[in-house]
């Protein structure tokens, strides 16, 4: 098959799994799910570039933590030419996020294009090329961010791009091509400089092959002008340390520590917090990396390398083995990191990326009727298949499950425009609240200050952004003109807020925001008032026992069925609930109010492992709240549970649903449940 009808083939092919993948709406999503913090940095780089001048040696971010919290200037470890590009993208094109994500995955995508053509170059076979690529781009961290705003996924592109020219000049011994694969190598580095993974392997190899201890290319010198090949290899090293002592430079100037270019080694950990890591890494992290089924292919594939290096190809295998050792070392230096950041590992799928490149090569020159074997293709065809599908189920679990809190900041999301209606310009620096992250201020285009703990590296006392009110107060005094809160609970949660939160400039959903500086008094936090009182003792039974009553005015609660007389808490009976009754005393609350809240409590009695709860839920509009906390406990092993609910927005007009909730076998008793509802605190009717 020839060179273009095979590049037309994997160009379909890459294009069906990544609208199976959901790219297509993908890409218009802003900064969300999984490490949206990162997401967010990354984006708010390039939209300053955009908006505060070109300068590529000075970026900044909204959040305005450097210079003693009253700027945003830093630096990352690497070279900031995407958010560059971005930049430059949006000043043709005008500001918008999908086209980050756009240009971030097409060079993601020039890099699988490129490992085609090394496969294709190496094999001459259109299936093997095709579907060993695709291989690749079922790990569902690559797939993961390969459409996403952190410069990592492109980095671990131009390496791919780096290492089909290097084999081309390993194969063709034209000096153009290893000066091309330096080149891809350096930009790599400039977007990551841990995707020097590849040039320190080149280099090592170049060290064994020059002082004869291991030949890379028998009967012949791989490195033909060794003396301007290390010296390209050298310049690209020294390139990158002259930046990184830069952001150093420049990061300690502005007393910015908000960018890491520190390690967290292994050593530096307790023994508890080591297994901590790797339990983290277990649970959350390690289904991400690849399905089990293709990392227990490329240990075998290492395995089997490692049996038959004499046949393997001394590059290739030379490269494995140094990058391995790399991976190692990097693990053990970044070793706490992993906890919590899956795309520390993108750059180290170079590993994975070479295994199968140098297997796929073993097995093509010395086990070639097997690897040409219809019916291995077709087995090979059905893993693959396999592992798409489970890549896209992780993604999707990455945007539509647990992971992703779009849905209680939605509001942040569009919430720009109705900022500058109300006379908020990009200019007015903004508390953002809560956040202890950046996320916000990025969403909303404004600078500012979010809860952020700046803990210094742990070289010095942490920095606390306001979390408590003289961390507001000194907001205020750098400049803060808005107080920006997310939810009526936070008026609540934090008392703090109060004095500050005393002239109302506006209201978007969910969002409040008040104004700093104004004398003019037009809200006022005061003690809640109780508009109704609901209990239900447990005591008494509708005529058809379905339903508890409560007196004086007969309030009915549903499931009476599950009434007991085994214990209580006062009276003689509780509600018992277990597996075959789950559910207990319900009620359904009409006609909810933008801004009502409401206190629940019950006493409770635990049997076994068994817990349950309070919960309290809506419809149509989707809403779930199962968070109680344990307030006083009683002799008998009675405990009385709260649960505070505030009334959203979006829930104004619908139904609320409470009641105590326990799916477990052992059984769990209810008593003595009390509803207070409290009336709206403040009447401004919802956007």
């Amino acid at each position: 098959m020839n060179k273009r009808f095979a590049t037309i083939i994997f160009l379909a092919a890459l294009g069906l799994v990544a609208v199976f993948y959901n790219y297509q709406d993908i890409v218009f999503k802003r900064p969300q799910s999984v490490h949206k913090w990162r997401q967010s940095d990354c984006a708010s780089i390039a939209l300053n570039y955009y908006q505060g001048g070109m300068n590529l040696r000075h970026s900044e971010t909204h959040n305005l933590t450097s210079d003693g919290g009253t700027s945003g200037k830093s630096l990352t470890s690497e070279v900031p030419i995407l958010y560059f590009s971005v930049a430059a993208l949006y000043h043709l094109l005008g500001y918008h996020d999908y086209i980050y994500r756009i240009f971030n995955t097409l060079l993601f995508f020039l890099g699988l294009f490129f490992l085609f053509r090394l496969t294709h170059f190496m094999l001459k076979d259109t299936f093997w090329a095709v579907s060993l690529t695709l291989l690749v781009f079922t790990a569902p961290v690559l797939v993961y961010y390969g459409n996403n705003f952190l410069p990592n996924s492109s980095a671990l592109a131009f390496s791919m791009a780096g290492w089909y020219y290097f084999t081309r000049y390993m194969y063709d011994s034209k000096m153009k091509w290893f000066y091309i694969s330096v080149a891809f190598f350096f930009v790599a580095a400039m977007l990551k400089v841990t995707a020097l993974f590849s040039l320190f392997a080149i280099a090592g190899i170049f060290l064994l092959d020059i002082t004869g201890v291991k030949k890379a290319k028998p009967g012949g010198k791989l490195f033909s002008k060794p003396a301007q090949q290390i010296g390209a290899i050298m310049t690209v090293f020294l390139l990158i340390g002259l930046w990184l002592v830069y952001v150093h430079n420049f990061n300690q100037k502005h007393g910015c520590s908000y960018f890491s270019t520190n390690i967290f080694p292994i050593w530096d950990l307790s023994g508890a917090e080591i297994k901590g890591v790797l339990e983290n890494v277990r649970k959350l992290w390690l289904p991400d990396y690849y399905h089990i089924s293709v990392l227990l292919l490329l240990a075998a594939c290492f395995g089997f390398l490692l049996i038959n290096s004499k046949k393997a190809n001394n590059v290739l295998i030379y490269s494995v083995i140094i990058v391995f050792t790399e991976c190692i070392a990097y693990v053990l230096l970044q070793f706490w990191t992993f906890a919590d950041h899956d795309y520390y590992t993108i750059d180290m799928y170079i590993l994975p990326v070479l295994i199968i490149i140098s297997t796929s090569d073993l097995l093509n020159r010395h086990f070639n009727k097997v690897f040409k074997s219809v019916f291995v293709k077709i087995v090979f065809a059905l893993f693959l298949l396999f592992n798409i599908y489970y890549a896209q189920q992780q993604l999707k679990n990455r945007y539509e499950g647990w992971m992703n809190d779009y849905p209680q900041n939605k509001d942040l999301y569009t919430i720009t425009p109705y900022l500058r209606q109300i006379g908020i310009t990009p200019q007015d620096t903004v508390i953002s609240i809560p956040d202890m992250s950046h996320v916000s201020l990025y969403l909303m285009n404004q600078k500012g200050w979010t809860e952020y703990k700046d803990s210094k590296f742990s070289k010095s006392e942490p920095v606390r952004y306001n979390q408590d009110s003289a961390g507001i107060s000194a907001s205020i005094s750098k400049g803060a003109k808005y107080l920006v809160l997310n939810g009526i609970s936070e008026l609540y949660r934090k008392p703090y807020l109060k004095p500050f939160c005393t002239n109302l400039a506006g209201q978007y959903g969910n969002i409040l925001i008040f104004n700093l500086k104004s004398p003019v008094k037009n809200f006022s936090l005061e003690d809640r008032i109780i508009s109704q009182v609901l209990t239900c003792d447990a005591e008494n039974l509708s005529t058809d026992k379905k339903l508890f009553t409560s007196s004086p005015d007969g309030t009915a609660f549903s499931n009476g069925e599950t009434q007991s007389k085994e214990v209580a808490h006062t009276g003689q009976f509780s509600s018992k609930l277990n597996t075959d009754s789950p559910y207990g005393m319900t009620i359904v609350l009409n006609n909810l109010q933008f801004g009502e809240s409401f206190l629940i409590t019950a006493w409770r009695k635990t049997t076994g492992t068994a817990k349950g709860g309070i919960i309290a839920s809506s419809s149509p509009v989707s809403y779930y709240n199962g968070d109680y906390k344990v307030i006083e406990t009683s002799p008998g092993g009675w405990e009385k549970i709260q649960a505070e609910i505030f009334i959203p927005a979006e829930l104004a007009g619908q139904e609320l649903s409470v009641y105590v909730y326990n799916p477990e076998k052992d059984a769990v008793y209810f008593d003595d449940m009390e509803i207070k509802r409290y009336k709206s605190i403040f009447n401004i009717s919802p956007r």
